[in-house]
């Protein structure tokens, strides 16, 4: 992964975000996760270190709005592609609405599982490979909105 330098003098890892399909003709579900990766990757440099160790395929299905997407993450940064490929190591899929929840904290991805609102798939031979992706999309506690009484 490249470095980049900071006005502190310190090295970052830099992370790029592509859309394969370009600006206009991506999908609603694949804009809204360039945004959402680049804001979390920018809030919290450690998440583009964490990115640098995975490497596969992730299908994200949204289901109310219906997309589908992959996220190819290689040791360049992370390229998000309309509809799947057919060789993915994992998948979520359920409505964008929350999925988002769980992303930001608000919703427990285990009870939307167990509710069967969300559906996660993996890969035999790569387990955890769903697990590790996820927690890198997650926003960091420093983006998540404060928790109500």
């Amino acid at each position: 992964m490249n470095q980049t330098a900071t006005i502190d003098g310190a090295t970052r890892p830099k992370f790029g975000v592509t859309l394969a399909d370009g600006e206009e003709d991506a999908n609603i579900l694949a804009t809204l996760l360039k945004k959402h990766i680049e804001d979390i990757v920018a809030e919290d440099p450690a998440k583009a270190r964490a990115a640098a160790g995975i490497h596969g395929k992730l299908g994200l299905h949204s289901t109310e709005p219906e997309a589908l997407v992959t996220l190819v993450f290689d040791e360049d940064g992370l390229v998000i592609k309309n509809g799947f490929d057919t060789d993915l190591d994992g998948t979520v899929k359920g409505p964008l609405k929350l999925q988002t929840e769980t992303l930001v904290g608000i919703a427990n991805p285990y009870t939307a599982m167990l509710r069967r609102r969300l559906k996660v798939g993996v890969k035999w031979s790569r387990p955890l490979f769903t697990l590790k992706t996820y927690s890198f999309l997650q926003v960091p506690q420093s983006m998540r909105p404060p928790k109500s009484t």
